[in-house]
């Protein structure tokens, strides 16, 4: 059975860059704050790092190395 975390991984391994909304719709994971929950813990981790897109939004950005 594939965990939130790992289809988020999976989904940002496809789509990279992509907005806690964005990753929300593209991975399936519901509610949106779940997201936003494992995205914080995985930046803890050194997983990936979260910065504020061109639109104004924190995106999510894989580190290399680190995403699985």
């Amino acid at each position: 059975m594939t965990t939130n975390t790992q289809r988020l991984i999976e989904t940002l391994l496809q789509w990279p860059n992509l907005d806690d909304d964005q990753l929300a719709r593209q991975s399936g994971i519901q509610p949106r704050q779940q997201v936003n929950q494992i995205c914080r813990r995985l930046e803890g981790l050194g997983t990936l790092h979260r910065k504020r897109g061109p639109e104004g939004k924190i995106v999510n950005i894989l580190i290399a190395g680190n995403a699985r």
